[in-house]
């Protein structure tokens, strides 16, 4: 399907926005959607005049982290259409599909591709490539894994059937694309990642907000979950060592709860650097960019585990987005995003002395953090967008449609 060269002719859909008689028909699933935030990338796709979109997500979910249920944000949408249905094991990504609503989701969107916003083995995604298949509509995946695991029956076999039906795949990094290669994956393969609104994270003037903290010096700022895995224990560390270094002119600011952060208020009270460290147990998204930009470099020192390795680091684009460099552990997909970006510095997982050192040298060098700064808020900019990400989006989508009529 060509990319129509004017604007063609257009017709009523059910979404109440014209839609052009010839748009190629897209229905998505994504139980992420659950959360308004994640339909930002859909909505930009929804943009685009020769796409009509129609995205399908669970009328509840529980979340991974604190198990809480997580009802939907946002369920109506002028550019594209919402079809929701209830979920069998929410919460389960693997386990999770849907008991109703996808016969009404295919029948409503009548799709040429269908985009499966889900790990290629779970049972949503079986669903979907059986549903595809049935209607004659191409398949596209995303995939997050990054690690090499080897699936039992009857997952490896759903992970075949979608293998073997798509058309194309996404990755939302480097590490995924390579392990989806080593599961037998031959298809077209391209990177997608995770996109930043630029009218919310922006650079700001945050004075008031530093002062108000108590925050002077060179701010170093750790967002995200307290936990092990994050290596928010040796970023601590690595900071507790700098204040001996720069008594007057370093101080923390750690943005985030979990397990970890009494044990960590414990460790760091303990010591006469105390009044330095500021803990702010939990921000909402619209405040997010105004503590960060308090922040002069936020830092990411994420551990690997037998089970986990960092997949994105949604903060580090986030972070550049608002102008602040970061600082970033060579773990998971952190050290390949950091270098498309040339935002950063990347430093050994782990490793106290060198994530200190790191630091240091962004304390005495504040032009050097200004030029990272700015060449990672250019990149950012140019291809982590979500308009950026859902161009990405509709080329494949085009692609795939169009291979389907060769």
């Amino acid at each position: 399907m060509d990319v129509p060269s004017q604007a063609p002719a257009r017709t009523e859909g059910s979404t109440g926005r014209s839609v052009a008689a010839d748009c190629l028909r897209i229905l998505a699933v994504s139980h992420s959607c659950v959360v308004g935030l994640n339909q930002q990338r859909y909505e930009a796709l929804a943009r685009f005049s020769d796409l009509d979109l129609t995205l399908m997500f669970p009328t509840h979910y529980v979340s991974d982290f604190d198990g809480r249920r997580l009802d939907p944000d946002k369920t109506t949408a002028e550019r594209y259409r919402i079809v929701s249905g209830p979920p069998v094991l929410a919460g389960n990504g693997s386990l999770y599909f849907y008991r109703r609503g996808l016969r009404e989701a295919f029948d409503r969107s009548q799709p040429q591709v269908v985009f499966v916003d889900e790990e290629p083995w779970s049972l949503s995604a079986a669903q979907m490539v059986w549903g595809a298949r049935r209607r004659g509509a191409r398949t596209v995946f995303f995939t997050n894994q990054n690690l090499r695991k080897a699936l039992p029956p009857p997952f490896c076999w759903i992970q075949r059937l979608v293998f073997r039906a798509a058309g194309w795949a996404f990755t939302a990094g480097e590490e995924a694309a390579e392990v989806l290669r080593w599961k037998g994956y031959t298809g077209p393969v391209s990177l997608l990642p995770f996109g930043v609104d630029p009218t919310l994270f922006r650079p700001q003037d945050a004075t008031t907000l530093r002062r108000e903290l108590g925050l002077r010096g060179t701010v170093f700022g750790y967002f995200g979950r307290l936990v092990p895995e994050k290596g928010v224990a040796i970023f601590a560390r690595a900071a507790l060592g700098l204040c001996d270094r720069f008594p007057e002119a370093v101080s923390f600011l750690l943005a985030g709860s979990g397990p970890e952060g009494d044990r960590l208020r414990q460790m760091i009270g303990a010591t006469p650097h105390a009044p330095r460290f500021v803990f702010v147990d939990r921000t909402l998204r619209e405040e997010a960019p105004r503590y960060l930009c308090a922040a002069d470099v936020v830092v990411v020192p994420s551990l690997r585990t037998r089970r986990w390795k960092e997949q994105f680091g949604r903060i580090l684009v986030e972070a550049l987005a608002c102008g602040v460099p970061v600082i970033g552990s060579d773990s998971g997909e952190t050290p390949f995003l950091i270098r498309r970006l040339e935002g950063g510095v990347v430093v050994p997982e782990g490793n106290v002395e060198a994530l200190a050192d790191a630091m240091a040298a962004m304390t005495r060098e504040p032009a050097r953090r200004q030029a990272l700064a700015e060449t990672g808020r250019a990149r950012v900019l140019a291809g982590y967008t979500h308009e950026a990400v859902a161009a990405t989006m509709r080329d494949v989508f085009l692609k795939v449609a169009r291979a389907d009529r060769r």
